[in-house]
């Protein structure tokens, strides 16, 4: 009896044993599960994460704005004398320049009013205007060029001139080649015909074709404050013997963004004149500009 009470207590233990241990199996394979779960959970997130981050683009840097495509100047200078010779020179300038890098056409004029006096008699009133027409000047260092100028010049006996011309112009130093070059070298060359009516009806009017060539340059002496520039123009007639140059240099000692103190040297020679003008005229003058842009 005894024996058969211990052989049915260890039978009891060995089912509960082997209960214990189906229970502790299933519950393991259920947290497997739960973790392999949890697992592809977090790793869909950080994919997603990672899909989010790719597909934001980061800020895009500000786009500087383009140069001014109008610049203009605006200057006024001359001298006074006092004592046994009592002159006055004044000369009223403008500048105005337009250059588009999307556009063939450019544009620049640089007209001028002068006004003299010598012992309160008038000497000079002189009127220039010019419209320069410039034709792949943006895109290529070589460039077109239409044109025309009228002039009256009280000095020179000159009661109207026109000149309208075309021809080709060739940024050598300053252009697309050397853009930051602190030396602009620029020659070009053109036909123009010229028609001068004078004042005295003594003197033959000027009916001519002109060869003109003409050259400029630019230095920045000291970078954005002291520049020497110049502008000559050398203009023999073909159909006659006659001939007409001119310069004109300014030094440019620039105070802050907008204003300039200027000197100007005006040069010019004309081998036909009215009786009793001189063939050359030299005009120094002293004075300030503005400059702007649009």
């Amino acid at each position: 009896m005894k024996f058969i009470l211990i052989l049915f207590l260890g039978i009891c233990s060995a089912i509960t044993y082997s209960h214990a241990q189906i229970v502790d199996s299933t519950q393991y394979k259920i947290d497997s599960a739960s973790i392999k779960k949890n697992a592809t959970i977090k790793t869909d997130t950080i994919k997603s994460d990672t899909i989010k981050r790719d597909t934001v683009k980061p800020p895009a840097k500000p786009t500087p704005p383009p140069p001014p495509s109008w610049t203009y100047v605006l200057g006024l200078d001359g001298m006074i004398n006092s004592g046994n010779v009592n002159r006055k020179l004044l000369t009223l300038r403008l500048g105005l320049n337009h250059e588009n890098p999307n556009s063939i056409w450019g544009f620049y004029s640089s007209p001028r009013f002068q006004y003299g006096t010598n012992n309160e008699v008038l000497q000079e009133r002189e009127v220039f205007f010019d419209f320069n027409n410039t034709w792949f000047y943006s895109q290529h260092d070589v460039y077109g060029l239409l044109f025309g100028i009228y002039e009256q010049s009280n000095l020179r006996q000159i009661n109207d001139r026109l000149n309208i011309g075309v021809g080709v112009g060739w940024r050598i130093i300053g252009g697309k080649r050397l853009p930051s070059s602190r030396v602009q070298v620029s020659i070009s060359n053109a036909f123009l015909r010229e028609a001068t009516d004078f004042i005295s009806s003594d003197t033959e009017d000027l009916n001519v074709l002109r060869n003109s060539t003409r050259f400029r340059f630019r230095v920045e002496i000291i970078k954005e404050k002291l520049t020497l520039q110049s502008t000559i123009f050398f203009q023999p007639a073909i159909n006659r013997k006659n001939l007409r140059w001119n310069s004109i240099s300014q030094l440019v000692f620039k105070l802050n963004k907008h204003f300039s103190l200027t000197s100007t040297l005006d040069n010019s020679y004309e081998s036909y004149n009215v009786a009793g003008v001189k063939s050359s005229q030299l005009n120094s003058t002293l004075g300030l500009s503005y400059t702007g842009s649009k």
